[in-house]
């Protein structure tokens, strides 16, 4: 649910943030001011979709209930020793909603819940972020979901880096987090499906 992004529900999003050639005149001038280049040293993740996930979590009746969306795309940019210069965007495929029932992804779809005829795209991106402790970041954004877009902070948690069988360098990174529905205007069948919804992203990435 969230360009995350969210997912969440980004969101999990997540153009920007993409390094760029330094005029000569402007190296010259960068030993008095060090840091000047930070955003330069921030690696760029794109997201891997076939080994990405966002699920969301909901109370029906009595007893959660898991779903899940299955086409998403975005990039994480992750640097800890300059947070500022970290950025997260992600986008969702409304129409790739999946509970493992058809009937009911098709109402889903619909205006109930997403429209996503008309609003097919959730999507993240962030627009500050900052240091939460060792491996954790604070991405704060505007996510958007059926054409509704409200600011949201969400701690996004470095799970790993290291090479993969398919040669390259690979990062993990994990979102949780919680939304009312009806902020957005997803308002079908409350309170028999609760407004309250966890969003889970969980994200691998190949480095850029």
């Amino acid at each position: 649910m969230f360009k995350f992004a969210l997912l969440g529900t980004v969101l999990l999003a997540v153009p920007f943030a993409v390094p760029f050639a330094v005029p000569p005149a402007f190296r010259a001038a960068a030993p008095s001011a060090p840091d000047a280049l930070a955003p330069l040293r921030a690696t760029q993740w794109k997201v891997d979709p076939g080994h990405s996930s966002v699920l969301f979590r909901v109370v029906h009746v009595v007893a959660p209930f898991w779903g899940r969306f299955d086409k998403l795309h975005g990039t994480v940019v992750w640097d800890a020793a300059h947070p500022e210069a970290s950025s997260v965007e992600l986008s969702i495929d409304a129409m790739s909603v999946n509970t493992n029932d058809g009937k009911r992804d098709d109402h889903l779809r619909g205006p109930d819940f997403f429209s996503a005829k008309e609003f097919p795209v959730l999507t993240f991106k962030s627009t500050k972020v900052v240091s939460k402790g060792e491996g954790v970041l604070e991405a704060t954004g505007e996510f958007t979901m059926r054409g509704v877009t409200k600011t949201i902070s969400v701690p996004i948690e470095r799970t790993g880096e290291g090479e993969s069988p398919f040669k390259d360098t690979r990062a993990g990174f994990e979102a949780t987090f919680l939304i009312r529905r009806s902020d957005w205007g997803v308002k079908g069948s409350i309170p028999t499906i609760a407004d309250e919804v966890r969003i889970v992203v969980a994200l691998e990435c190949v480095k850029s």
